[in-house]
């Protein structure tokens, strides 16, 4: 059986020894059910021999730094393997930096960039042409930011939009117990396309929740190939290519809609953030073959951005000469962020869950983990974070955060409110996914790995403030079956509970076993028991002890149903009939448009709708005191 923390969320082709490193069921590649001739190339290695791998073992988790210089992997413009998303990043890659005033009424806009050789630079800010790659903006502009880097030698780099937080639509008062966006409920909408929950989100600001959670929106991988027979399986959305808003839900300038049109009704949202990894081995933007299965080949993947993928490439199964730049393609970089592979640790699979340096280097089943205790990834995930503020999220989730050191965290949110002008908003907050079970003695504890005092103790060290602390929430996973298994060690207003999470509808996973407590709805539980389970949530938690001030945010998952057992969103995007590569045996979804003003829940087929629930609406009121 699976580790009781492993959730199928990231499954996909690694070798076989990360594999069973991390689990004791080997799930099989797709290449290996379905093989395919490969197409030889000049640049091959002989025979079916692979490149070197960035991979160590033991206690290592720093990349050794003969990798250092595996950059610049982007093939140039013109190139075969070229796409429009690419742009000239094979010389020229960067990202904008926001950096507010304490009141949020203005903000210096600074291009980061990152140059194969030095290069003569200018900016284009909305089309207005300067030298310094800085550029300072107030309340008094009210569009969305245009930037274009240019060197004198002819490359370019696009970016996308830039928001700003003064432009966010204001957040329309209403009556009820929300203090300040501090207590609520949240609807998870797990698998519904931006556009559709735009339709949804007056229903569901009507029935009184505090706000609407989105699945992740960074920029995601996406493939032409069925994986484990179902095309563009859910989890492909927790296995980020950048940090560009361009996700499977909808795109950038989707979302900012999608947002305005939620909180002009008064709904809150909020982001899913998966910032302690990138994209797997081997699925990126180049081909891979794989000995151990007869040399069978698979082709590169693309991203939620289609045409306009950023480039993104990973060090497994790689057989390459990269005939631009001449080295191996056994990269580990990712040039829409960017990211480099000293960037990373050093890929080793997660073999125990009670080692508190496995647990923070290792590559949670081979995707690629990122470095969080280098200062440029910590600096850049706080200015994603900031973008996610910018454009309208009130807050965020933090995926896998269980493997993302205590230290880390306090160090990214303080860099978060730095470049908030050391202002955090009043309504935000965020909570962790820290699945506790087994090993939960290490992470409640008081130690360097402890997510309760230890994490407490870390951002009192960085100067976040005691209200800045209060608001960084732990999602409970202990919670309904265990909901006291911290020994007190968190304050309960800073616990998130729920009954059913997205994680747990997938087959084998046993990371939180709910026992006779509660129960996930479309793995069997009957309509009748989730919505008492549900009522529960509101009207008397397990082992309440104040109800109407403790665990102040609650989750409510609304997802949609399995067809046969196939798992995937019925989003239109993993319609068998979109397959290209070999499509034998690919389970089919159908489209199944998510908003419908007719929704009836628990109706067993197409989206859950639990959230429409009204017995669940009343428990819920009731807990608001509307």
């Amino acid at each position: 059986m699976m580790s009781q923390k492993f959730t199928l969320r990231k499954i996909f082709a690694v070798s076989f020894a990360a594999i069973l490193a991390t689990i004791a069921v080997v799930v099989p590649l797709v290449a290996i059910r379905s093989p395919m001739v490969m197409k030889k190339s000049r640049k091959d290695l002989p025979g079916c021999d692979l490149n070197p791998t960035l991979s160590c073992t033991g206690n290592e988790g720093n990349m050794n730094e003969k990798w250092k210089d595996n950059l610049w992997n982007t093939p140039p413009r013109n190139h075969s393997k070229w796409h429009a998303g690419f742009q000239d990043m094979s010389v020229l890659q960067g990202y904008p930096q926001l950096q507010y005033n304490a009141d949020h009424t203005e903000c210096t806009v600074t291009i980061y960039t990152k140059t194969k050789n030095p290069m003569l630079l200018y900016y284009y800010f909305d089309g207005q042409i300067q030298s310094s790659p800085s550029k300072k903006y107030d309340t008094s502009y009210k569009n969305s930011l245009k930037v274009i880097v240019t060197a004198r030698s002819g490359e370019r780099l696009e970016l996308d939009e830039i928001d700003f937080l003064w432009n966010v639509q204001p957040l329309r008062p209403r009556s009820g117990d929300y203090r300040n966006g501090q207590k609520g409920a949240i609807v998870e909408l797990f698998g519904w396309p931006d556009a559709d929950i735009a339709q949804e989100c007056k229903f569901i600001a009507d029935a009184g929740y505090l706000g609407v959670k989105l699945f992740p929106h960074q920029e995601q991988l996406m493939s032409l190939q069925p994986m484990d027979n179902e095309l563009n399986p859910w989890y492909f959305m927790y296995q980020p290519v950048s940090y560009r808003l361009q996700g499977r839900m909808g795109s950038r300038s989707q979302l900012r809609q999608t947002i305005k049109v939620c909180r002009s009704y008064g709904l809150r949202v909020y982001a899913d953030a998966v910032v302690n990894h990138m994209t797997g081995g081997g699925n990126d933007a180049q081909e891979h073959r794989n000995p151990g299965a007869g040399c069978v080949h698979w082709p590169a993947k693309n991203s939620s951005a289609g045409e306009n993928l950023s480039p993104f490439y990973t060090h497994s199964y790689t057989y390459e000469i990269n005939d631009y730049n001449g080295r191996p393609n056994n990269a580990l970089e990712y040039p829409g962020v960017p990211y480099g592979p000293m960037d990373f640790h050093c890929d080793k699979g997660i073999n125990s869950w009670t080692d508190p340096n496995i647990l923070n280097t290792g590559w949670l089943v081979g995707l690629a983990d990122l470095n969080t205790g280098t200062d440029y990834v910590r600096q850049r995930i706080a200015d994603f974070f900031v973008d996610l503020l910018s454009i309208g999220f009130t807050g965020f989730r933090i995926d896998a955060a269980k493997h993302i050191h205590p230290k880390d965290l306090a160090a990214i949110f303080a860099k978060f409110k730095a470049r908030l002008g050391g202002n955090i908003p009043d309504d935000w907050f965020t909570w962790l996914e820290v699945l506790t079970g087994g090993e939960s003695w290490l992470l409640v504890q008081d130690s360097d790995y402890s997510y309760t005092v230890g994490l407490t103790r870390e951002m009192k060290a960085v100067g976040l403030s005691e209200s800045d602390i209060s608001k960084v929430r732990i999602w409970w996973s202990g919670y309904p079956n265990e909901p006291f298994n911290d020994n007190g060690t968190l304050d309960n207003k800073r616990k998130v509970i729920q009954n059913d999470d997205h994680d747990q509808q997938n087959p084998g996973s046993s990371s939180r076993d709910m026992h006779d407590k509660g129960c996930v709805l479309v793995k069997g539980c009957s309509p009748d028991n989730h919505r008492n389970y549900e009522k529960k949530l509101f009207l008397d938690p397990y082992e309440v002890r104040d109800n109407d001030n403790d665990w102040p945010i609650r989750m409510v998952l609304s997802s949609y149903y399995f067809d046969n057992g196939v798992a995937s969103i019925p989003d239109g995007q993993s319609d068998c009939r979109q397959c290209k590569v070999t499509c034998d045996g690919c389970k089919t979804k159908t489209y199944t448009k998510a908003y419908n003003p007719n929704a009836r829940p628990y109706s067993g087929k197409g989206y859950t709708y639990v959230h429409r629930d009204t017995e669940i609406i009343a428990a819920m009121r009731q807990w608001m005191h509307l």
